[in-house]
């Protein structure tokens, strides 16, 4: 097993992972404070709780078991799915909130992951140094990568058909097929790349963490570097809007940036004051970004018009992606995983396993079939 690359996940995570606590409860229906100014209103308190008190199972049933969700993101089935913080698992929540979870062998760590182009989920796994794939159906397979110590970070499906990811810790970019071919191109400066997504020009857009910049990178590998004009920006997550732009969290800066095909380069401060962790495209058309500091998510039109939404003191919104509702769900370190209405009504669910553990059956090539 390739050792451990978890030093060289991108800094988010670690934020993240400084502010973990391990909190029960039961799913609560708040209603946020929405203020479109930079001045904080009033938070709603948070209510009181019980706690959830982890207890032997009866025989033959799964074990009660308290998650640590990071990254969520739409599954190709429509439900939500999660990588695990502390297990070697990724998890899967439907729109009931019925959450399961898929052991993926011990010493695998997933960190993000996206829906494939092949009905399944893909993930980095910079624990393994290599790239992961877990069926429906519960069944895994790996594509060990070429570089060592790699440290993958992202990954999006793009529209070519293949899985594109970065790889943080040695400045590259990699690119495999569903059938498990894999390519990688060299980034031209050392930039620590993290969050990637797919432009509204058919490009890969890179945001290098310790670079303080943006890569665009052609299906063939031509890259094109746009640096961003605040010093220790530090980009993480990346996203394409609506409005065809990419728009980025700047999370040395507090700020959200946004990058059009044409290469102009705007930058927003955020009304909720802390470093924004979290992006996603809603269907309503706007940017939702999360910001745990300020216990806060906030929506960015695409001309830049903004609102803050603060949540009860409570709630610390990390990783957030957008469903096929309307509704936006997000990670919580706490342990909870909280649905969010663009209309402003916020929803949590502990992280507790409510359905049987999914079976694994691992393999250790690609698929060997298309899609």
């Amino acid at each position: 097993m390739p050792q451990s690359t978890r030093e060289h996940r991108p800094l988010a995570m670690w934020i993240l992972a400084l502010i973990l606590t391990v909190m029960g409860g039961c799913a609560s229906l708040r209603k946020p404070t929405q203020n479109r100014h930079a001045d904080r209103t009033a938070n709603i308190p948070p209510s009181v709780a019980p706690a959830v008190t982890e207890t032997p199972p009866p025989q033959a049933l799964p074990e009660i078991s308290i998650l640590t969700p990071f990254v969520i993101a739409l599954g190709p089935d429509g439900n939500l799915w999660f990588t695990e913080l502390r297990r070697s698992q990724i998890g899967r929540i439907t729109p009931s909130a019925q959450i399961s979870t898929y052991d993926l062998g011990s010493g695998t760590m997933a960190d993000r992951l996206a829906a494939g182009p092949d009905d399944s989920i893909w993930f980095t796994d910079p624990a393994g140094n290599r790239i992961g794939r877990l069926g429906l159906d519960g069944t895994t397979a790996y594509i060990p990568l070429e570089t060592p110590e790699s440290g993958p970070a992202g990954i999006v499906k793009a529209s070519d058909g293949n899985l594109w990811f970065t790889e943080h810790a040695v400045n590259r970019v990699g690119r495999v097929t569903p059938l498990g071919t894999l390519t990688e191109f060299v980034l031209p400066h050392g930039g620590s790349p993290a969050g990637i997504a797919e432009g509204s020009d058919g490009k890969l857009y890179v945001a290098e963490n310790s670079g303080d910049r943006i890569d665009r990178i052609s299906m063939n590998g031509q890259v094109q570097e746009f640096l961003l004009p605040t010093p220790g920006s530090r980009p993480d997550s990346i996203v394409r809007g609506a409005d065809g732009a990419v728009w980025f969290t700047e999370f040395g800066a507090d700020k959200i940036g946004r990058l059009t095909p044409s290469g102009q380069i705007k930058e927003y401060s955020l009304a909720a004051h802390g470093p924004p962790v979290g992006i996603t495209a809603g269907a309503d058309g706007n940017v939702w970004v999360t910001v745990p500091a300020a216990h806060a998510i906030c929506k960015l039109a695409p001309d830049g018009t903004e609102a803050a939404y603060y949540l009860a003191n409570d709630i610390m919104p990390g990783m957030i992606a957008a469903a096929d509702d309307g509704y936006l769900w997000f990670t919580q370190p706490s342990g909870k995983i909280g649905r969010f209405s663009p209309a402003g009504a916020v929803q949590e669910f502990p992280a507790v396993l409510t359905a049987r553990r999914a079976l694994k059956v691992e393999s250790e090539r690609p698929p060997i079939s298309e899609p």
